[in-house]
């Protein structure tokens, strides 16, 4: 088998809560109101437009305990003991991949995918031009510039292989295809934007739902509390002739800046 892909950590803005219970993030709710024209002595009018919010980081406990035989470990030609503690890394990967992308927030992380007025609000979801079951070029074009100009500069997409699959096959009106082919080691690019595909995307073609992401990936943070530990349990499982692998993390994540980022949904 093949090991999934994750990307999101090399993306996003990634913190140290350095022990704490919670890292706080302070958001802008509204911004003040336009200067005002005005004297040389005169100071124009005082806002009452701008307003703050708050949103927190509590990084979140993830955890798994493996047994292996001691025979196995003992006679293996390939070590069982390093095997484990590769397959422990990988999982906890996948498992905060998955839920940096649909997480609920709850005992979690809250995923880009997943609408909440704590992150990313119903408000940037994009589905004009698309069909009830299709991306369409038109409905990639209204995600791109529903999202201002600089974010747009360090915007990249975000798909699940089967929403890429539909993307490969769009074509312009020109009869080009809009996918365009990395090369030299450059990402490949829609609407000249690199895309990452990840199996965690959603992937469920049909009315209403969720099927791709256009944003500025910096302002997804994640905050670690807890880098991953292995602790190998000799004693405790001594009876049944095993040996015990409890891996463990610490972290959270959340969108900070809902206009950095457009959700591509179906019609």
């Amino acid at each position: 088998f093949v090991d999934n892909a994750v990307f999101i950590r090399q993306k996003a803005s990634v913190y140290q809560a350095n022990g704490a219970k919670s890292l706080g993030v302070v958001s802008l709710e509204n911004d003040p109101a336009d200067f005002n024209w005005t004297t040389e002595l005169g100071t124009g009018s005082e806002d009452s437009s701008m307003s703050f919010g708050k949103r927190e980081l509590a990084p979140h406990p993830l955890a798994k305990l493996i047994k292996v035989s001691n025979t196995l470990l003992r006679v293996a030609v390939m070590s069982a003991d390093q095997l484990v503690q590769q397959r422990l890394g990988y999982k906890v990967a996948v498992t905060q991949e998955a839920g940096f992308m649909t997480g609920t927030g709850v005992q979690q992380p809250l995923g880009l995918f997943t609408a909440s007025a704590l992150g990313i609000s119903t408000g940037r979801d994009v589905s004009t031009d698309n069909t009830t079951s299709s991306i369409t070029a038109d409905g990639l074009i209204n995600a791109k510039y529903a999202v201002k100009g600089q974010y747009q500069d360090s915007g990249e997409w975000i798909f699940h292989r089967d929403g890429i699959k539909q993307i490969r096959k769009l074509k312009d009106g020109n009869g080009q295809y809009i996918w365009a082919a990395g090369l030299g080691g450059q990402p490949n690019t829609i609407l000249d934007r690199p895309v990452n595909q990840t199996e965690y995307a959603p992937n469920t073609f049909t009315t209403g739902l969720y099927v791709g992401l256009f944003g500025d990936l910096r302002f997804y943070w994640i905050a670690d509390n807890l880098s991953l530990q292995i602790q190998r349990l000799v004693e405790l499982y001594a009876a049944t002739n095993q040996t015990g692998f409890i891996g463990r993390i610490e972290t959270d994540g959340l969108p900070v800046l809902e206009e950095a980022f457009a959700r591509v949904k179906l019609a």
